[in-house]
């Protein structure tokens, strides 16, 4: 299966195009605005982190990009692939995860990967190899020829990653994916996000673990109220606000008292 595209030129501004780009994003659900003009660019290379508190419009954000959701006004697109108008083109290139893992139940981890590789058009033998890279990299073993409504969440959680890495994605987009990992799980699965960004690819998380962000994002946007209120490397956002940390600039601005 092909890896991620090589870095076309970025007609707007004359370098590689992004990863992701979100260019006036907004989407509203009747009198409701849950996200609003939210612009932004995650290159190739970089872990990207958004964070905010529940109702931030996080989720949101990720329906754009993945076409879940269709934009009121704006864009996003995935390689300068609008998503709205290109869902084919773009999602070929990004590798998935929500924040619960939607798995057929009365399938096995090892049929879910198998059907997942024949939907990016991969068969036979090199599709059976890269099943069993991936069966193995999250230790799905045991699991692996268990019926998915057998699995704990942790395990099912394994199993939704595993997807998302299967087809050698460009992008990984990915809905707190930590969620139900135990911390081994974590740091393996870090340690792997850091090896595909090294290899080109980006990635777009949504997190609470302002730790996380902290750690493995190059760059953190911060949306409150489906508005994107910081934007920046973790430390570079921490010290505009006179601040030392993160979670120090975090929980003042996501406060409901906050303007």
């Amino acid at each position: 299966m092909p890896a991620g595209p090589d870095s076309p030129t970025d007609a707007r501004g004359g370098g590689a195009v992004p990863a992701a780009r979100f260019a006036g994003a907004t989407k509203r659900y009747g009198s409701l605005l849950a996200l609003s003009g939210l612009t932004l660019d995650v290159p190739a290379g970089t872990v990207f982190a958004l964070v905010g508190p529940n109702g931030a419009g996080k989720t949101t954000a990720i329906g754009l990009l993945t076409g879940l959701l269709a934009p009121t006004a704006g864009t996003a697109s995935v390689f300068g692939h609008d998503v709205a108008r290109e869902p084919l083109a773009a999602k070929r290139l990004l590798g998935f995860v929500p924040d619960r893992p939607y798995l057929w139940p009365r399938w096995t981890p090892r049929e879910t990967l198998r059907f997942v590789g024949a939907v990016f058009g991969a068969r036979g033998r090199e599709l059976e190899r890269r099943i069993g890279e991936e069966l193995e990299a999250f230790g799905l073993g045991d699991a692996s020829d268990r019926r998915n409504d057998t699995l704990s969440h942790g395990t099912r959680q394994k199993v939704a990653l595993a997807q998302a890495f299967l087809h050698d994605p460009g992008l990984f987009v990915l809905d707190e994916p930590m969620v139900g990992l135990d911390p081994l799980s974590q740091r393996a699965l870090v340690d792997r996000l850091r090896e595909r960004t090294r290899a080109g690819a980006a990635v777009l998380l949504t997190t609470h673990q302002l730790s996380l962000a902290e750690e493995v994002a190059d760059a953190v946007g911060v949306l409150v109220r489906g508005t994107l209120v910081a934007l920046g490397p973790p430390e570079a956002v921490a010290s505009s606000a006179g601040e030392g940390r993160l979670s120090e600039v975090f929980f003042p601005l996501a406060s409901p008292d906050a303007p």
